[in-house]
């Protein structure tokens, strides 16, 4: 096993290719230390990319995905799927769009947006002729279609409803149990993320945390990214205006969006995103709403419309702090809107970057390795017979510390579900 934790280009863990199981757990455990340090820092954040929610596991000696695909995976399915077959035929005759090509081809975000900007030129230009109607018609059914493949892969209900997703929501629910053994003196977390999914509201919710992500209201929730100066607090002292900010409480940014925020208008909202509390694949493809995850922007590109703007200016409005720490996991520095406001972060000496992952002569990882900047942090593992250390489940399990009883919470978790049991 080749054990790497770069600073900069330097692995400070001392390798030898014949190391024993014991030198391996020394290793393991010296990132954990190191960890633990981090979990310290004042002003502490985590980028949760789509390499979190997807997951394969192996059932009757076959790996399946019980989680969500990566984007690649995602696209080389769809374009390759027997309903796309004449629509891809088209696109090249017509557009000249080759989803084959380098662009397109690892990418439906990019896909999307591109088809999307189609549809708004050909909206608005002055010949409006019937063949311009046609090809606006036939690039709008191709984004509707390409959507709902989307929707479908992202709310994942054939493995929620089996449950044989329970191995990947328990992975989230661990993640955030031990984030909660954090200094309840220090801020809140902040966690943003670039996956559409709910496993993180999943989770927590289970958990019985707390947590901002941008919504306000009862029945109705309604964007207001307002929320995000607020805190949950409790009143200490009944005599005095004294309160205290509840542990078990995090910021959630989705970034790009999620699957369960359409574009609604509301009385007295400035802000026209609404968040709906049960999503389904049907409910979605027939409310003849607009879905508001990244590939859909509504007039304009997303990342300059209301909630996108807001949720990035928080996202570069808590990289700029000072003394601040950004952990990315299961983030590949594809996205070229994150990663300038991450590298503008390095203009302040005190930041720093710490990125579980694997560094190649070929991704954005293995580039920012050769900056030889010991503030970035390079954590992974290179293994043939066994998932890599920086993959998520392996990352939650081994690297982040844990500070709680384990045993305790697994104890009061039993506790509770049996007295439903009694309740019923």
């Amino acid at each position: 096993m080749d054990t790497f934790f770069y600073k900069g280009k330097e692995n400070i863990l001392t390798s030898d290719k014949k190391q024993t199981s014991e030198d391996n757990n020394s290793e393991i455990k010296k990132i954990q230390d190191a960890f633990l340090k981090v979990l310290d820092n004042k002003n502490l954040s985590f980028l949760l990319g789509s390499g979190c929610s997807s997951y394969e596991k192996e059932f009757h000696k076959k790996e399946t995905q019980i989680g969500i695909p990566v984007m690649y995976p995602l696209a080389e399915e769809y374009y390759n799927s027997e309903d796309f077959k004449t629509n891809k035929q088209w696109l090249k005759d017509n557009l000249q769009i080759d989803v084959e090509n380098d662009t397109f081809k690892t990418n439906l975000e990019v896909f999307l947006s591109t088809l999307h900007s189609l549809s708004f030129y050909h909206s608005k230009i002055k010949d409006d002729t019937v063949t311009d109607a046609e090809i606006l018609d036939k690039i709008s059914l191709i984004i509707k279609e390409t959507r709902n493949f989307l929707l479908k892969k992202i709310l994942n209900e054939d493995n929620i409803k089996n449950k044989s997703d329970k191995l990947l929501l328990d992975i989230y629910k661990q993640f955030y149990r031990k984030l909660l053994s954090r200094n309840s003196t220090l801020p809140r977390l902040n966690i943003f993320t670039t996956n559409y999914d709910l496993y993180s509201e999943k989770a927590m919710d289970l958990l019985g945390i707390h947590y901002a992500n941008g919504f306000t209201g009862g029945i109705s929730k309604f964007f207001n990214p307002t929320i995000f100066n607020y805190a949950l607090a409790e009143k200490m002292d009944l005599s005095q205006s004294k309160w205290s900010v509840i542990d078990n409480f995090f910021y959630l940014y989705k970034i790009h969006g999620s699957v369960n925020w359409i574009e609604e208008d509301g009385e007295n909202k400035l802000f026209k995103v609404k968040e709906i509390q049960d999503p389904t694949f049907e409910n979605l493809k027939s409310c003849g709403k607009e879905i508001m995850i990244y590939p859909t922007p509504l007039k304009y590109n997303a990342s300059f419309g209301s909630p996108y703007s807001d949720l990035f200016r928080e996202f570069q409005r808590k990289l700029m702090v000072n003394n601040n720490i950004l952990v990315t996991i299961g983030y590949s520095f594809n996205d070229e809107h994150i990663n300038n406001l991450i590298f503008q972060a390095f203009t302040i000496p005190s930041f720093r970057l710490i990125i579980i992952g694997e560094p190649t002569d070929k991704n954005k990882i293995g580039e920012l390795q050769k900056l030889d900047d010991p503030r970035i942090w390079i954590i992974g593992s290179i293994e043939s017979d066994k998932q890599p250390l920086h993959y998520f489940e392996r990352f939650v399990n081994e690297i982040l510390p844990d500070l709680t009883n384990e045993d305790l919470d697994k104890k009061m978790e039993t506790t509770i579900n049996n007295l439903k049991d009694l309740l019923k």
